[in-house]
C-alpha cells in the first residue's frame, strides 16, 4: 500500500488527538506540543490517500532515544504502517548518534518491536484510581525528611537525581514539564538540604498524571506520593489519577495497592542497542508516562 511518512506539525495535533482518543490514552494537546518542541525533527505521521493513519515520536536525551505515541488507526493495522513509522524513528535515532533506543510496548506491539531488534527488559503497569481526600499518615521517624513544593531552583538537583536513576541526563524534558506545570510537584530534602527525591503531576485528558517520582528510598517516595495525592484531592470529591509504574519496584506496588489503585501490567519496557550500564532503576517509583519513560 502507498504509505507516506511525513513530519508531524502543530497543525496536525487535532487529527493526532483523534487517533489517540480512539485508544483511550491520557495525553492532551499540550503533550503533543511538548513533543514538537523537544524533538521537532523526530515527530512523524503516516499518510494513506492523504489521511493521517499513524503517529510516532522519537525524542533524544543524552544519546538515548525514546520512542512513544506509536498509534496506528485500527483499520490500517497489520499492513506495515507501524513497521514503517517505527523504522523512521530508528533512522532518526541513528542520525542523532544514539546508542540506545527504548520504548514501552503495548501487548499488541511487542512482536513488531521484537522483529525490529528490540529486547524485553521489564513490565510496566498502568495504575489507576478514583481517589477521595487523602488522610495524612505521619510517622515520628519521618521528621528528618522535609517536603515542600517544587520550584525552578530545584531543577538542577532533580535533573542530577533523575540521571542517576535513568542513566541519561534529561534536563530539557524536566525543565519543560516544570515550566508547563509550575508548582505542580514536590521535593523531599534531608536535614542538610540534600535532595532525596521529587515528584511532578499534571492534568491529563481523563485523569491526573502523577510522575515522574524519583526517590532514594521507600520512605521518601511515600512522603512525596502522599503530598501529591493530598494536593490533587484537597478540593473534595473523587479525583481520577493515573500513574505509570515499574512492576519490579515493590515499594511503589505496596503504596499504590494500599491506596486502592488497580494495577494493569500491560506494557513491556523494550530496548535496542547498548544496555543501561549506569542506571539506578531502583530509584524510579513512577515514570513521567509511557510516551517519554
Amino acid at each position: 500500500m502507498d504509505i507516506e511518512i511525513c513530519p508531524l506539525r502543530e497543525s496536525d495535533i487535532p487529527e493526532a488527538m483523534e487517533l489517540k482518543n480512539a485508544l483511550g490514552w491520557n495525553q492532551i494537546p499540550g503533550d503533543w506540543r511538548r513533543f514538537l518542541l523537544l524533538s521537532p525533527e523526530g515527530c512523524f505521521k503516516a499518510l494513506m490517500a492523504g489521511q493521517m493513519v499513524a503517529t510516532a515520536v522519537a525524542s533524544v536525551f543524552d544519546r538515548v532515544c525514546w520512542v512513544g505515541m506509536v498509534i496506528v488507526k485500527e483499520v490500517c493495522r497489520h499492513q506495515g504502517v507501524g513497521r514503517q513509522i517505527v523504522t523512521r524513528c530508528l533512522e532518526f535515532s541513528r542520525a542523532k548518534n544514539c546508542d540506545l533506543v527504548a520504548l514501552d510496548a503495548t501487548r499488541e506491539g511487542v512482536s513488531l518491536y521484537g522483529d525490529l531488534g528490540f529486547r524485553p527488559e521489564s513490565l510496566v503497569a498502568s495504575a489507576r484510581a478514583r481517589l477521595s481526600a487523602q488522610i495524612v499518615d505521619e510517622q515520628p521517624g519521618r521528621i528528618a525528611l522535609q517536603v515542600r513544593r517544587i520550584d525552578e531552583k530545584d531543577l538542577e538537583a532533580a535533573v542530577s537525581l533523575e540521571a542517576r536513576a535513568t542513566g541519561a541526563v534529561r534536563e530539557a524534558l524536566l525543565r519543560q514539564l516544570l515550566g508547563e506545570n509550575p508548582g505542580r510537584g514536590f521535593v523531599c530534602h534531608d536535614r542538610k538540604g540534600g535532595l532525596k527525591g521529587f515528584v511532578l503531576h499534571r492534568p491529563g485528558f481523563h485523569s491526573h498524571q502523577v510522575g515522574p517520582l524519583i526517590a532514594e528510598n521507600d520512605d521518601t517516595a511515600e512522603r512525596l506520593l502522599q503530598a501529591a495525592l493530598c494536593e490533587l484531592t484537597r478540593a473534595g470529591g473523587e479525583v481520577p489519577v493515573i500513574m505509570t509504574v515499574p512492576m519490579n519496584n515493590r515499594g511503589i506496588q505496596r503504596m499504590i495497592r494500599g491506596r486502592g489503585f488497580s494495577v494493569d501490567p500491560r506494557l513491556t519496557r523494550m530496548t535496542r542497542g547498548r544496555r543501561r550500564l549506569h542506571a539506578r532503576e531502583e530509584l524510579v517509583y513512577a515514570f513521567s508516562g509511557p510516551e517519554m519513560g
